[in-house]
């Protein structure tokens, strides 16, 4: 390695320049011309010069490169805008501060996006997969999810916020006044996206187990256009991510005196514990719901199998994955910077202005207990959200 300290002309006066290779070092000397410089050489050898010794050396795995979070969604996507967020604030923690920008491809349910992170993006870590995954498509093999998460390196995840389901509040005369009273309306219209969603499938496995009388009608695109179905009457029920509720769905529901929300999911924590996601503290999670409603705690088949749902479907909803055999420097630094970049005042303060909150950080050994848990799921319960996708399927 070579170490050059100018004290010449040109202007690289009292600066010092490493050059890893020795004839790269006179490749760069007749570059400039050296016989009209003034210079000293040291090491240049077949030793290296260590960082120690010199600072100059010393760089972070990702210095000088670019990684590219893969993402399965479209650009306009609510996804992709937390995407752009850690890529910004993940590019801080890194190490080596490297660039860190977002790649869409969207198609075949975000299978794309998973399948060329699994299949061809290279070891070393500059590509990973981020973004929403799919446990149903593993538990379920769904048409095109030919893999496991297990064959991915596992790097950690992102807890997003929960779902609230609400209702028209006009679908009873006098207005519904509390969430139990949507038992005593009829015509109830559930709006969703597919019936194989895996919000859709806990949202009403939550209002079976509540009792409500309901249909679901599914095939819209995205939560927007859902919303202003349910504005317009076209249908009278839908359920959305907790921060969406309280920003798109309030507001505008509200306008009229038509709001109702009805109950929420609660949070899993490590430790395996239900709670209430302090988003929404005034809204019965559906287990309360249905205590307050039936006097005693929810149990039986339709229970365990909502608690299922949110195990392995509403715990840490985004994922970042490596691909099978990531470099081993790479993946432990990838799965240090996470949680740091999420943690800086920055983080959030950009968080409740872009989104009204702030995500949590999932870290690498809890993701892998997270994913690993699908294949524990009992084929009594994997029979009981099939017979749900199918019966909402036929309406």
């Amino acid at each position: 390695m070579g170490l050059i300290k100018f004290v010449g002309r040109f202007g690289y006066e009292g600066k010092t320049i490493v050059i890893k290779e020795c004839y790269l070092l006179l490749k760069f000397l007749v570059m400039l011309g050296a016989t009209a410089l003034v210079f000293s050489i040291a090491g240049c050898s077949s030793e290296s010069t260590s960082s120690d010794q010199n600072p100059a050396v010393s760089s972070g795995y990702y210095e000088g490169e670019t990684v590219t979070l893969i993402m399965g969604l479209d650009a306009s996507a609510g996804g992709t805008t937390v995407g752009r967020l850690l890529a910004k604030h993940l590019e801080s923690t890194l190490d080596g501060n490297p660039n860190v920008i977002v790649k869409n491809m969207p198609g075949a349910s975000m299978m794309n996006a998973h399948l060329f992170v699994l299949l061809k993006a290279p070891k070393d870590g500059t590509t990973v997969y981020y973004g929403p995954r799919s446990s149903l498509g593993e538990l379920l093999e769904f048409p095109g999810h030919s893999f496991k998460y297990s064959q991915f390196t596992i790097l950690g995840g992102v807890q997003l916020a929960p779902l609230v389901t609400y209702a028209r509040k006009d679908m009873l005369e006098g207005g519904i006044q509390s969430p139990a009273d949507i038992l005593k309306a009829d015509g109830l219209v559930f709006g969703g996206i597919s019936a194989e969603h895996g919000r859709m499938i806990a949202s009403t496995m939550g209002l079976d187990l509540i009792g409500a009388d309901y249909h679901f009608v599914g095939g819209y695109p995205g939560s927007g256009k859902i919303r202003a179905a349910v504005l317009s009457g076209e249908v009278n029920m839908a359920t959305d991510a907790a921060h969406a509720y309280l920003n798109e769905v309030v507001p505008t529901l509200e306008q009229q005196n038509l709001n109702a929300p009805l109950f929420s999911l609660p949070l899993l924590n490590a430790q395996g514990e239900l709670i209430k996601s302090p988003l929404v503290p005034d809204i019965p999670t559906v287990n309360e719901l249905y205590e307050e409603i039936y006097g005693e705690p929810p149990s039986g088949l339709n229970w365990d199998s909502i608690l299922t749902m949110i195990q392995i479907d509403q715990t840490m909803q985004h994922v970042f994955l490596g691909p099978p055999g990531m470099d081993e420097e790479a993946m432990k630094t990838f799965q240090a910077a996470i949680a740091p970049a999420m943690a800086t005042v920055g983080f959030a303060d950009e968080a409740n202005r872009i989104l009204s909150y702030v995500p949590d950080a999932v870290d690498a050994a809890r993701a892998t207990e997270v994913l690993s848990a699908t294949a524990l799921v009992s084929s009594e319960t994997q029979d009981f959200i099939e017979a749900q996708i199918t019966r909402n399927s036929s309406y």
